[in-house]
């Protein structure tokens, strides 16, 4: 009996350093590969600074261009407007003629992107006239309200199933928010985005917030709606009418760009209602914020980053980054 029970230790002692020793060599094998996802993550990251900044460098560029080609006018059929679908970081190395820099690595990892116009949607900022229409990075001081604008805005709330009666008081917030920053007395914190706008329409939900919050912007200043790249949604707003009529002028749209506000006016008076008068401070022709944004991908991991771009064709066709920050625009995709 001593005898089998000496040898039962061993085998149980035997046993006990096998599973130590396994739980050991696990716990080393987990962090190692910690480790390594983690250098991966990081460099992915890193790539996404690269691809962002010569994504930016390359849209400022493009958009430039466009402006000496088509100087009043921006519409969906230009160079700007194509996007890049999901391709190997080897491949676009190699198209931009960096060949010694593409790695095995690089064709892992895989880059989509491209530009889309920010004035394709009713900007919430023309709610509002302002007395620095040319600020972007400064304060844009509002004097009254855009009583076009908010009838505007009143029938895409009601095209989306929301309250209209909330677009004046969206409006009369934004003026609030927007007063000159020597004025005494606290102002409302400014709107950022329809997801801010809870309080203000009437039984809006925020799932029928984030619907609007594809339909709509803010942008420093106040600026017309593009009519040749606008949805029919916020086409159908801007001109009031329904929008089966808005996607009958898109169709046509799409055969004929629009090419000055003069054509613009008297091609889409003959689907307007009859005396419908619509500025040109709310609709428009060509743009000035174009929102970059790019996606990289690595297996599962992605980092997606966007950027607001504004462009001047006074002076001197100037292009500037208003800011940066991760993630897209709402309702924007890229890849497919």
């Amino acid at each position: 009996m001593g005898r089998n029970t000496q040898r039962g230790a061993a085998l149980l002692a035997a046993m006990l350093v096998v599973t130590l020793a396994t739980t050991l060599v696990s716990g080393l094998l987990w962090r190692e590969h910690l480790r390594v996802r983690t250098l991966e993550n990081q460099r992915l990251r890193d790539e996404a600074g690269w691809v962002g900044t010569g994504a930016l460098d390359w849209a400022r560029l493009v958009l430039r261009e466009d402006l000496y080609q088509t100087r009043s006018v921006d519409h969906l059929g230009e160079v700007w407007a194509i996007p890049i679908a999901e391709t190997p970081m080897s491949d676009f190395l190699k198209s931009q003629g960096i060949v010694s820099g593409a790695t095995d690595a690089d064709s892992e990892i895989w880059l989509a992107g491209g530009i889309v116009d920010a004035t394709s949607r009713f900007n919430l900022t023309s709610l509002v006239e302002v007395n620095n229409p040319l600020g972007d990075r400064g304060w844009v001081t509002a004097t009254g309200i855009n009583t076009e604008a908010v009838a505007i805005f009143a029938r895409l709330l009601q095209n989306l199933g929301l309250d209209p009666a909330g677009a004046p008081l969206v409006a009369k917030r934004m003026l609030q928010s927007r007063v000159p920053q020597t004025a005494e007395g606290d102002a409302p914190l400014p709107i950022g985005s329809a997801l801010d706008l809870l309080d203000l329409i009437p039984d809006a939900t925020p799932d029928a917030l984030a619907q609007l919050a594809q339909y709509t912007v803010v942008l420093p200043r106040p600026t017309p709606v593009n009519a040749n790249t606008a949805s029919a949604v916020v086409l159908a707003a801007v001109l009031g009418v329904d929008q089966g009529t808005a996607e009958q002028v898109i169709a046509e749209r799409n055969q004929a760009f629009f090419m000055d506000n003069m054509t613009l006016t008297s091609r889409v008076h003959t689907r307007a209602p009859q005396g419908l008068t619509i500025g040109s401070r709310n609709l428009g022709v060509s743009s000035e914020y174009f929102w970059v944004v790019a996606r990289l991908r690595h297996g599962r991991v992605s980092v997606t980053q966007q950027a607001l771009v504004a462009r001047r064709a006074h002076p001197g066709n100037a292009t500037q980054v208003l800011w940066q920050k991760p993630g897209l625009p709402d309702g924007v995709s890229v890849g497919g």
